[in-house]
């Protein structure tokens, strides 16, 4: 099981970013998901465990000393997350970690873990257009500018990557990943083509 989701806000004085760790019916990158119930228990089992300084970087299962500090289910209503998703709020004591979380080169939260499939599970299906293409406009750069961007997928539905468009000081990024474009020059953008297809 991997899911991946953008941080969606940060508290620079206390460097702690926030982010959903999985979301209700929203596939991960295997096409499973979970719902609202089975979430929570995973999240109460994930600190009833002690499992708080579990926090890696790309799964290379090395510690980082970054910490969870908050774990809740959001409730409906909730101005910044959707209701039933699994939010952490995760403390960056490195100065130099917490630069690449600002810059976007640290994104999101990807969960890591194992799960058993049920054959018999419901299948949820988003509606592509037809020509694979799905089109969003970036978070915003720390100057304020942001990209119209357009990212590709398969016959199948694999993501396949994209690009933005030119900013009028001439430059672009490249998409490889869900959740933020690569750098140019000194800056990345966060995106979330989901919300395209939700």
């Amino acid at each position: 099981m991997n899911s991946t989701s953008k941080i969606r806000k940060t508290d620079d004085e206390k460097r702690i970013a926030y982010g959903i760790v999985y979301e209700p019916g929203v596939p991960d990158s295997h096409g499973d998901y979970m719902v609202a119930e089975e979430i929570e228990k995973m999240a109460h089992k994930f600190l009833a465990e002690g499992r708080v300084t579990n926090i890696d970087a790309e799964h290379d299962l090395e510690d980082t000393e970054v910490l969870v500090v908050e774990s809740f289910i959001a409730r409906k209503g909730d101005p910044d997350f959707p209701e039933g998703a699994w939010v952490m709020g995760v403390h960056f004591p490195d100065p130099a970690r917490w630069a690449l979380v600002k810059s976007g080169e640290i994104g999101g939260f990807s969960m890591y873990g194992k799960a058993l499939r049920e054959d018999d599970a419901d299948t949820i299906e988003l509606e592509l257009p037809d020509d694979g293409l799905l089109w969003g406009t970036t978070a915003k750069a720390e100057d304020g500018h942001t990209h119209r961007y357009v990212v590709m997928f398969s016959e199948e539905g694999a993501f396949m990557g994209g690009m933005t468009e030119e900013a009028p000081d001439g430059h672009m990024h490249y998409i490889t990943k869900g959740t933020v474009t690569e750098q140019d020059g000194d800056h990345r953008h966060r995106y979330d083509f989901l919300e395209n297809v939700k």
